[in-house]
């Protein structure tokens, strides 16, 4: 199975962000859209390819990283669609060092219950990797890349994205973060199902 150890936002801001983004996007060709219905929009901390035997010690292992932890500060900066994927509309997150070195723990206690690699990220942009991004996906299953962010969606037609992201950007959020989630994905990396909380 695949799963994606995140922060959610708090629910009334994953239902307004949800719905505003069902809005601008449902109507026109899309991917994917995460409208906090069948997707839900969550800030990525660790993927990895792994089996269900596996969930309960990872959750054991995420409860030793939070032990002491102290609520972290999440703060929207911009929406907008990335350049390497096109379509791909997304949250930035303002620079957050206590997010980074925590994100940095999470992954020191379970990239080892990883079962593989997780399979390529849109593949069928056919992207070619870095001979170093190759060697850190076949050591930890994927790359250790992390830019905090919230995916919303995806468009098909690039004549879409500057409307939409005209319209976002007008959305702002924050919000401290007092737990974190155990989350089961889908092929585009999209939380689908919530699995297990672990509280700080």
């Amino acid at each position: 199975m695949f799963i994606d150890i995140v922060i959610l936002p708090p629910q009334n801001i994953r239902k307004e962000i949800g719905t505003k983004i069902k809005k601008e996007m449902s109507h026109l060709p899309n991917y994917f859209v995460v409208d906090n219905s069948k997707l839900i929009s969550h800030l990525s901390l660790w993927h990895m390819k792994t089996s269900k035997r596996n969930i309960e010690k990872i959750a054991e292992e995420l409860k030793k990283v939070v032990k002491n932890q102290k609520s972290i500060k999440i703060t929207s900066s911009e929406f907008h669609a990335l350049k390497k994927f096109k379509g791909c509309l997304e949250f930035t997150t303002k620079e957050n060092k206590n997010l980074v070195i925590f994100r940095q723990k999470v992954f020191e206690k379970v990239c080892s219950y990883k079962t593989g690699i997780m399979p390529q990220f849109a593949s069928f942009l056919k992207i070619k990797y870095s001979k170093k991004k190759l060697e850190e996906i076949r050591k930890y299953g994927r790359g250790l890349g992390f830019g905090p962010h919230f995916t919303m969606g995806w468009l098909k037609n690039e004549s879409d994205i500057l409307k939409v992201v005209k319209r976002m950007n007008k959305v702002k959020f924050s919000f401290s973060v007092n737990e974190i989630y155990i989350c089961e994905i889908d092929k585009w990396w999209q939380v689908k199902k919530i699995i297990k909380k672990i509280n700080f």
